[in-house]
């Protein structure tokens, strides 16, 4: 209900400012901005995921589809036919992969419900898990490492210096910043797991509601696990993941982006880091009367193989893939630069065709149209920039500097 309520003030607001203005003369008095309710509690989204699994091409068209196989879910165009199949397939292979991932680790952290009231700085999980025990420092901290503490150190994003409202206008809400330590054995051995702002905080769907008023928010969050084969050796890799999200954009509800990335390193491989970086986007097309069924869908995804020593990787193994599609045409336009050398070690592993620049494809048959059709519906991909090729010392896939190797309380 809370998203359906902001929903409606996005949809309300230019009216009634352009009300004001007409008015102005005659009343000089202006309407209070709209206010955002807050949810009874802090939570965890369960997801961020934006979905490409379907389009809504009227008589049937394209139709993307999930269909479970013995590796898990992976997504398919039907019918089957053109030689741009896996082309296709590829951009919402790797979505779904890196979905899944993220999904692993917000599983069990979804399930806490941490208060707004009384004003809590500290939380922790003690044996609501039985398999893991967190510690969470809400209190400000320098996140993204330009000197400043971020966050307002407590749970509630209005500041922790009074009882946490539970509505507030746009414009006082300020982020909520965490740290949060692990222990795996229970044996009182904690160490930093996950850091994190939420910029806007997640609101839960309301289970006696027919509608999915479920929002992840916007936010960002890293996340670092050493691996081990003795617990008593040093770590013979790691597995870093960092995510940004913002899926509440009140001037475009129906915006929404999240990126993933994420660093694999082990002491086996050479190179030993696989670095990649993946960002899914969802536009809507139109400005006035935004609908679900006419958004532009974007999927973009990068893979760096190097050495965390500097050392060179000759030729370089790299990887980058560009898709787009609407959801009210039958037609796609890709991307795929594939130089991999060890494609078993990328983040998801290439399909084993050659490369392809901004390709004009029927959805429905995967087989090649003239590129004029994809110009036409605005899809074309020929000047949307490839992502970076990330290095394994890059901020957006490790931890923050300002994180104790133990917990603060």
């Amino acid at each position: 209900m809370q998203e359906l309520k902001k929903r409606f003030w996005t949809i309300l607001a230019p009216i009634l400012a352009a009300l004001g203005i007409a008015c102005t003369a005659l009343n000089p008095a202006t309407a209070p901005a709209p206010l955002a309710e807050l949810p009874a509690s802090l939570s965890f989204p369960d997801d961020v995921a934006i979905d490409v699994s379907e389009t809504n091409v009227v008589g049937g068209g394209a139709t993307l589809k999930f269909v479970a196989d013995d590796g898990g879910f992976k997504p398919q165009v039907l019918p089957v036919g053109g030689e741009y199949f896996d082309g296709i397939v590829f951009g919402f292979t790797t979505n779904e992969f890196v979905n899944t991932q993220v999904e692993l680790f917000l599983n069990s952290l979804s399930q806490l419900q941490i208060p707004f009231n009384p004003i809590t700085r500290f939380f922790d999980s003690g044996s609501f898990f039985p398999d893991q025990r967190l510690k969470i420092d809400f209190s400000a901290f320098d996140y993204d490492g330009d000197g400043d503490d971020d966050g307002t150190g407590c749970t509630c994003p209005t500041g922790c210096d009074s009882v946490c409202p539970s509505e507030a206008p746009f414009e006082d809400l300020q982020p909520v910043c965490y740290r949060i330590w692990r222990d795996t054995a229970l044996n009182g051995e904690f160490v930093p797991f996950i850091a994190g702002c939420f910029d806007q905080l997640n609101i839960p769907d309301d289970p006696d509601t027919p509608e999915d008023e479920g929002n992840p928010g916007a936010g960002s969050f890293r996340l670092s696990i050493s691996i081990f084969i003795n617990p008593s050796d040093p770590p013979v890799g790691l597995s870093n993941l960092g995510v940004n999200y913002n899926h509440r954009n009140p001037a475009r509800p129906l915006d929404q982006f999240t990126e993933y990335f994420t660093l694999f390193q082990s002491i086996f491989f050479t190179p030993d880091s696989n670095v990649a970086y993946v960002r899914t986007e969802q536009t809507a097309l139109d400005d006035t009367d935004p609908s679900e069924d006419r958004l532009l869908k974007t999927i973009r995804y990068s893979n760096n193989q190097v050495n965390s020593d500097g050392t060179p990787v000759e030729p370089p193994s790299t990887l980058q893939y560009v898709a787009r599609y609407r959801t009210d045409f039958n037609f796609w336009s890709g991307t795929l630069q594939n130089f991999t050398l060890f494609p078993s070690l990328a983040l998801v592993p290439p399909p084993p065709i050659e490369n392809f620049f901004a390709v004009c494809a029927e959805l429905s048959t995967a087989v090649e149209v003239d590129q004029s059709t994809c110009l036409d519906i605005d899809i074309d991909v020929t000047n949307v920039p490839f992502l970076e090729l990330l290095l394994p010392d890059d901020s957006r896939v490790n931890l923050p500097a300002d994180f104790p190797p133990t917990p603060t309380f």
